[in-house]
């Protein structure tokens, strides 16, 4: 997982992934039946080790402003260097692969229909407990949630200052009050 986050998939050779893994080929191909079989093992264990833990209280029923606020904070540990110049696993791998591999974007869609919908149950508690304006379009909003996640994650894989990304972030968080 780590390697394909760090490479992605197509600059990540299986004399890497024999090397990392401490298996042979033949073990990795006893397990996996090719690359492709284990790049989809990886985005699985991403999603269970890394965006689960990220999204955290925003999974609850009650989510309002707070967990959506506690949820970019998570973001951005995980963009923190030196680390973070990765980026999110599952953001890169629309990028590289999305347009050519029908199982890996179906997982991309997977979790950014999963962030907007929790995002939009999220914005609609905000908007009944006060913390965001009653005239805000709350499916829109939730759309533009999700661009700032990619966005985030896009900007530090790309290097950007820390200091500008959080303004970034801030500045699509600021109609919560």
């Amino acid at each position: 997982m780590e390697l394909f986050w760090l490479k992605g998939y197509s600059n990540t050779s299986l004399d890497e992934l024999v090397s990392r893994t401490g298996a042979s080929r033949y073990g990795l191909y006893a397990t996996f039946r090719d690359k492709h079989d284990l790049f989809m093992q990886a985005l699985n264990h991403y999603s269970r080790r890394t965006v689960d833990p990220t999204i955290g209280g925003l999974d609850h029923p009650q989510a309002s402003s707070t967990e959506i606020r506690a949820f970019f904070d998570r973001v951005f540990q995980l963009i923190r260097p030196p680390k973070g110049r990765r980026g999110c696993l599952l953001c890169n791998t629309g990028v590289e692969l999305g347009p050519f591999d029908a199982a890996a974007a179906k997982e991309v869609r997977r979790f950014f229909r999963r962030l907007r919908r929790l995002f939009g149950l999220a914005l609609a508690n905000a908007r009944r407990d006060g913390t965001l304006a009653r005239g805000t379009n709350v499916r829109a909003y939730a759309d533009s949630l999700v661009g700032a996640v990619a966005g985030t994650f896009l900007l530090a894989r790309s290097g950007m200052p820390m200091k500008m990304i959080r303004r970034y972030v801030e500045t699509s968080l600021r109609s919560l009050r």
